[in-house]
């Protein structure tokens, strides 16, 4: 099971990569919205018959290069099946009559754990 991880803040990102490793996820971590679109092109080039990439992509609101949204809408295009997960300290300013929003699961920063682990554990088990 493979999830692409998008976020800028090292700690973060480095929380992310133990706790999912730690739960047998395989983790690709990227620092911005451009490695983050690289790394699933370069995935999705892999795949063969249309498979998603990735169980799961997780991506911050604010990046570096691309936000959290503009990445999503690119990765719908390209698979419009793959499950996201948006991870955001703006929860409140995103637009939610925005279509690629509600393709996606929303949790508010700073995340609990236990939480995280359970939405990510009902996305990936579509």
């Amino acid at each position: 099971m493979k999830i692409l991880v998008a976020e800028d803040e090292p700690e973060i990102l480095r929380i992310y990569k133990l706790l999912l490793e730690e739960k047998g996820y395989q983790v690709i971590s990227t620092e911005d919205g451009k490695q983050c679109l690289n790394a699933y092109k370069t995935e999705l080039n892999k795949t063969t018959n249309g498979n998603i990439p990735f169980n799961l992509v997780i991506l911050d609101y604010r990046m570096p290069e691309k936000n959290g949204i503009e990445v999503a809408k690119e990765i719908l295009a390209l698979c419009p099946a793959q499950e996201l997960l948006m991870v955001t300290a703006y929860k409140g300013q995103l637009e939610l009559q925005d279509q690629v929003l509600r393709k996606m699961r929303i949790i508010e920063k700073p995340f609990d754990v236990d939480e995280l682990v359970s939405t990510i554990t009902q996305l990936v088990s579509h």
